[in-house]
């Protein structure tokens, strides 16, 4: 057999070459065709920013879809481009009908029709289609200037948004830095920009901007609950720990801020102190699918797979979009020993994988833990094969360059066995 060792060593020379691959099929698709995350994904980053009940309330208030769409069909069509004023005017009406519907769109959840909006939005403030015009500036000044002030800024952000939703940053961040520009005292801003740098992997530059926000706003919830993310992954465990402390003394009702303090509290192992952060989490939202999802996890670091299989089911009627609890139900099930002189049967376990997939396709560790088992579970090469399949499609929906590593690192791995099967003229991975 060949050692572990030597396995990782043939790993990291072929990753390089497998990564660049992937990361080239990924560039050919345009930004604007990127698949969006989860619903479930962009409520949870939504809710954790300030903001949110503010425009959530303006949505509900502002008018249902039929509203805007209807006065959008009666806008007049034809208005001639050197009719400057008019034209700016118009545009500038037609640019709002779309970043109000677009915010609707979001209040109802359907997010890839809120995109939508509000990129057409983008592209009409920015005069797109004029961009080869000698008046283009103009234009675009004069389109600016006939909007409010306010709803521009807001297009600005919500523009900021959906380049970050579909990773790209560039743009998401020109779109923050613009909105910023108008309104330097918006701490929410400065934490949605410190938000793209973490993803761009620039702590420090994400962390000036924490610090900025908190200068300016020493109370802003979503600052320090962002910069707690941003300590953790410096695993700077102390640092987190007193910035969701803060938040908590400030806003004793942010639930966001207690569940991530019960995830500070199992790093250092505290499981007690874990268990205490999330029954006040649990009086706050007794239906909340976190609580449940962290409770089970709390079970499953002390060996409890049963109890820790509880709470995940708990977790997933309480929101069945949520696939961390079909990931981590899917562990329980296969680390829960079967009855003596029985096999393990992994087809249950198999089955929430897949469900994980299904309701969150972006969810990188399903694709992991769900290769591996089937490769376990492959009877013969055809079999094996399929689980190439899978990673190449979890390769698709991958974002950062540690998802694309540890999804490539799992085909390699799979094809290596795969050619040395075939190499040796046999028909399973299995070696018995």
């Amino acid at each position: 057999p060949v050692s572990q060792g030597k396995i990782e060593e043939l790993v990291t020379l072929i990753q390089p070459e497998e990564m660049k691959r992937a990361q080239d099929a990924m560039s050919v698709k345009d930004a604007e065709n990127r698949a969006l995350p989860s619903t479930y994904t962009i409520m949870q980053l939504l809710k954790s920013f300030s903001g949110y009940n503010k425009w959530m309330g303006q949505a509900a208030k502002g008018g249902k879809i039929d509203k805007f769409t209807s006065e959008l069909e009666a806008l007049l069509h034809g208005i001639p481009r050197k009719n400057s004023e008019a034209f700016a005017d118009h545009v500038a009406t037609k640019v709002t009908l779309l970043l109000h519907r677009g915010r609707r769109h979001g209040f109802d959840k359907d997010f890839v029709k809120a995109v939508k909006d509000f990129d057409d939005a983008f592209a009409l403030v920015e005069d797109k289609a004029g961009i080869d015009d000698d008046d283009h500036e103009d234009v675009k000044k004069a389109i600016v200037k006939a909007m409010e002030t306010e709803d521009y800024a807001r297009l600005l952000e919500w523009a900021g948004m959906c380049r970050h939703l579909r990773y790209e940053l560039k743009g998401a961040l020109e779109c923050y830095e613009r909105c910023s520009e108008l309104e330097p005292e918006n701490t929410e801003l400065l934490v949605k920009r410190a938000g793209v740098k973490m993803d761009g992997s620039k702590h420090a530059d994400a962390e000036a901007l924490f610090a900025e926000a908190l200068t300016l706003d020493p109370t802003a919830s979503d600052a320090l609950l962002h910069r707690a993310n941003l300590r953790m992954l410096q695993q700077r465990v102390a640092d987190s720990e007193s910035d969701l402390e803060t938040c908590i003394r400030l806003y004793p009702n942010n639930l966001l801020a207690r569940l991530r303090l019960a995830t500070v509290y199992m790093a250092k192992e505290d499981m007690d102190g874990a268990k205490r952060m999330l029954d006040q989490a649990e009086e706050y939202d007794p239906e909340s699918s976190e609580v449940h999802c962290y409770r089970g996890e709390l079970h499953f670091a002390r060996g409890d797979f049963p109890g820790a299989k509880e709470e995940f089911e708990k977790a997933m009627i309480c929101d069945p979009y949520n696939p961390t609890p079909y990931v981590n139900a899917s562990l329980a099930l296969a680390n829960t020993p079967p009855p003596a002189g029985q096999r393990p049967d992994l087809t249950p376990a198999v089955e929430l994988l897949e469900k994980a997939i299904e309701v969150d396709p972006m969810f990188h560790a399903a694709y992991v833990q769900l290769g591996q088992m089937k490769l376990a579970q492959a009877t013969d090469l055809t079999k094996a094969k399929e689980v190439v399949e899978l990673y190449d499609k979890g390769l698709e929906y991958c974002r950062t360059p540690e998802e694309l590593k540890d999804i490539c690192s799992m085909r390699i791995l799979t094809v290596a066995q795969i050619d040395a099967a075939h190499a040796l003229h046999m028909e399973t991975l299995n070696m018995q």
